[in-house]
């Protein structure tokens, strides 16, 4: 670009416009993409759901094998996701009142249109079984984001409320995951306010479903006994994520925000604007107790906003105290007389941090080195020695361990670790033919001591033991064709051992090769290849060798 163009203003907001028309193409097309898909998904499970009862469930292994067969390099026809389009299906279709209901929460947003107009040109099938309105719900959000839902949540209402979440604020998989272990279902609309007698109706229930109870703030690493300063402090720190938590709408405007009445300054702790309330909203932080001379000073506040600051075409100004709410009625009788909208809501801190945050958060270390910043203290030999071993930890580079084994846990990495890396044994296999040199082959699966060659037998094992030491999967080739009588067997296995921190993958028939990898530890599809890759290498090489051994002619063949 030349110097000219690169100062150009009205260049540069011309490349801006022509950025954001190739980005929301973009995303039309990844979505007109993804309802295809859940449309072929849904004519799936409900074929499935219809043929259950006259073929009974095992036909579904079947129909497995001859889609890989027909579409050797489709993904998504394994028989595990096969059963979890029939689930998908089931589920959906069963609660279509309550979907309904949650279609008309979503009436006027911009993503609901967009898919309505994609469900219309699905393929006829498709429709068959989905009203319009129904299907662009669940067209919406991409089928990870489906599996997930169902998989944490039981309840059709909270289901829903997370579909809903997810299209209105396009949370990506990660966000998701985030707000359904936060329990926002449970949190949103819980704060205890007087919305109702101070706000008009429509107001006021868009005011209590904004405001949530309590703020989850996972993302600080603060002592329970913070100073209200240091709090307010680590929520600017972090203020993407406490936008988040806060939810859509969101703007911030100021923190230590000032106050002028009559030459008395006031400084307001965060100030933000929500654009769905239209209105002005304070957030005051406590540390410690309702009293209810706090109810009083934050009305203060919220006049003043609404004197200073509010413009005529905004709404009411809105109060909300963070604070500990140990006596509800206490609360409710400091705010009932008080004309200004005004809201009380507790807040946690945790230790426990999603994966996906980590690397945004500060570590202990480095708040610990912005506290020594600010107050020059004499560290003692305990001290001394307690940021050596900080140290020591810092450059270590190693993953942390967060979960302790569980049966969860352990359920996480059959479905996400064990069966993904059989299917990749499976396809790799089959893409060298490998299977056609034998008489015949067998698999087996093993829960610690008990084995069975199929599939099925091996969950109902896992049900009687939901906290195995071991798993293991034993891929068995009988009579190798070509050697004769000399015809040997060849076979591959691996082994997931569970301890107290950690899963161990041992990747060959000797248990001497493995891979180590801690529970919170989201394993990549390129290290499934890889981990597939060097097992089946290992089988050539081991043919290779019988071959060599078993091949050469002699007088008798």
């Amino acid at each position: 670009m030349s110097k000219e163009l690169a100062t150009n203003k009205d260049y540069i907001e011309w490349l801006g416009e022509i950025k954001s028309q190739i980005q929301h193409s973009q995303q039309r097309a990844a979505l007109k993409v993804n309802q295809e898909l859940l449309g072929l998904y849904w004519f799936i499970g409900g074929a499935l759901n219809q043929k259950q009862a006259e073929w009974g469930d095992k036909f579904i292994e079947n129909l497995a094998r001859d889609l890989k067969v027909e579409f050797p390099d489709m993904k998504g026809f394994s028989k595990r996701n096969l059963e979890q389009m029939r689930r998908w299906f089931d589920f959906h279709s069963a609660h279509f009142e309550i979907a309904q209901q949650a279609v008309a929460q979503l009436k006027f947003d911009t993503n609901l249109l967009i898919a309505q107009q994609a469900v219309a040109q699905l393929p006829e099938k498709s429709q068959q079984a989905v009203d319009q309105n129904f299907g662009a719900l669940i067209f919406s959000i991409p089928w990870g984001h489906h599996l997930y839902i169902l998989t944490k949540v039981k309840a059709p209402e909270e289901v829903y409320f997370y579909i809903i979440k997810t299209i209105q604020n396009g949370w990506s998989r990660s966000i998701l995951e985030q707000q359904i272990e936060s329990d926002l279902y449970n949190r949103q609309g819980k704060a205890l306010s007087n919305f109702e007698l101070t706000l008009p109706d429509a107001q006021a229930d868009l005011a209590q479903e904004t405001i949530k109870n309590p703020y989850n703030f996972d993302f600080l690493t603060l002592a329970e006994d913070v100073k209200e300063r240091d709090f307010e402090r680590a929520l600017i720190q972090h203020i993407k994520k406490f936008l988040l938590e806060l939810g859509k709408g969101f703007a911030y405007v100021g923190n230590q925000f000032n106050l002028n009445v009559e030459g008395d300054d006031f400084f307001l702790d965060l100030l933000f604007f929500n654009t769905n309330l239209n209105c002005y909203v304070i957030f005051e932080l406590k540390v410690g107790d309702f009293k209810p001379e706090f109810a009083g000073k934050l009305n203060m506040y919220v006049n003043t906003v609404n004197a200073q600051v509010k413009a005529d075409h905004h709404a009411e100004t809105i109060g909300v105290l963070l604070c500990k709410t140990p006596n509800k009625t206490v609360i409710e009788y400091s705010i009932k007389g008080i004309a200004s909208p005004l809201g009380v809501s507790d807040y946690s801190f945790k230790t426990a941090l999603p994966e996906e945050l980590k690397a945004d958060m500060p570590t202990v270390e480095e708040l610990e080195e912005e506290l020594a910043a600010e107050i020059e203290v004499k560290k003692s030999p305990l001290e001394e020695k307690r940021d050596k071993l900080l140290a020591l930890i810092k450059s270590s580079g190693k993953e942390e361990v967060k979960i302790p084994v569980n049966p969860d846990r352990i359920s996480q990495v059959i479905e996400n670790v064990f069966i993904p890396l059989i299917e990749k044994l499976e396809e790799k296999i089959g893409e060298h033919d490998i299977h056609e040199c034998y008489v015949n082959h067998r698999t087996s699966f093993r829960v610690d001591n008990q084995g069975h060659e199929r599939l099925d037998e091996f969950y109902k094992l896992l049900k009687e033991n939901n906290s195995p030491r071991e798993i293991e999967f034993d891929l068995y080739f009988r009579g190798f064709k070509k050697a004769g009588t000399k015809a040997f067997d060849n076979g591959l296995r691996f082994n997931i051992q569970f301890s107290d921190f950690k899963y161990t993958i041992l990747l060959n028939r000797n248990n001497q090769k493995n891979k180590e990898f801690l529970y919170s530890h989201e394993i990549k599809k390129e290290e499934l290849d890889e981990l597939a890759e060097q097992m089946v290498n290992e089988l050539m090489d081991e043919i290779l060798i019988c071959a060599e051994r078993n091949l050469k002619m002699d007088g008798n063949e």
